[in-house]
């Protein structure tokens, strides 16, 4: 059958020049077959290249630490809305050891990897982060102006992996944009963007522990919270570049990539 790196390498000797057998195909009869090679060359770009394969198994342990983080957002957020601060700060800190272990256990033990884990645990990340964010800000407790560089880049991403999984489709239709389950593309932040979760974490914590030890006015807390923000900017221009030589390639596809009849 067709496989990845068969695409791959199709892909690289026809940009060279070599003729690899299609050529002598009906373009109408082998459409199918190349957009098939499409798919492959594009889920080669963007997903791990592990042989290990995701196992779609939903009762993991990392799927359990993730639909409790989930369960937990809006609980944090009830609690720092009413002024428990020293409980919203406890749950919290809860939610972001369990995001530490899930991906420690996932990642040291085969058997705990599932699809759905690949799907839960960014959505309860966002949704820790989003809901605490948003409550401890509505307090008075968190700064407009980092709030708009933590949604703010959320949402560029968000924007940004929707059109790349646009292009990438070999027909669109709304159910096949968002569906998260086809292994097309795979989000694999790197080291500044882990940086910036940890530094988000530990701005939320601070801003959580501020009422409790009068900390609104800390010298080191307003400075850690600016490092926070150039942080999130930077990782945000690190991943505009990232997707920019990504729509490159998919814009410098071959001309066998292209629907028959159709001009590249």
């Amino acid at each position: 059958g067709i496989n990845a790196e068969y695409g791959k390498q199709w892909y690289q000797r026809r940009v060279r020049g070599v003729c690899h057998g299609f050529r002598c195909l009906p373009s109408n009869r082998c459409y199918k077959l190349r957009t098939r090679i499409q798919q492959k060359y594009i889920r080669c770009m963007f997903a791990s290249t592990s042989s290990e394969t995701v196992r779609d198994n939903i009762y993991t342990i990392p799927n359990a630490l993730s639909i409790s983080r989930i369960v937990m957002s809006p609980v944090i957020a009830y609690t720092v809305l009413n002024g428990h601060h020293s409980v919203a700060l406890a749950l919290f800190s809860v939610a972001g050891i369990t995001d530490f272990l899930d991906g420690q256990i996932a990642r040291r033990f085969p058997s705990q990897r599932s699809l759905l884990g690949t799907i839960i645990d960014p959505i309860g990340d966002k949704m820790l982060m989003g809901m605490t964010t948003l409550s401890v800000w509505y307090t008075g407790l968190f700064p407009s102006w980092l709030l708009c560089v933590v949604l703010g880049r959320d949402f560029i991403l968000l924007s940004g992996g929707l059109v790349v999984k646009y292009k990438s489709l070999e027909q669109f239709s709304m159910r096949e944009l968002f569906n998260l389950t086809d292994g097309t593309i795979e989000v694999k932040p790197g080291w500044h963007g882990k940086l910036n979760m940890c530094l988000q974490l530990g701005a939320v914590i601070g801003c959580l522990a501020a009422p409790i030890w009068s900390l609104e006015n800390s010298y080191y807390l307003q400075n850690y919270l600016y490092l926070t923000g150039v942080m999130g900017v930077y990782s945000l221009v690190q991943y505009i570049l990232t997707y920019k030589s990504v729509m490159s390639e998919i814009k410098n596809k071959p001309h066998w990539m292209e629907e028959p009849g159709k001009k590249p």
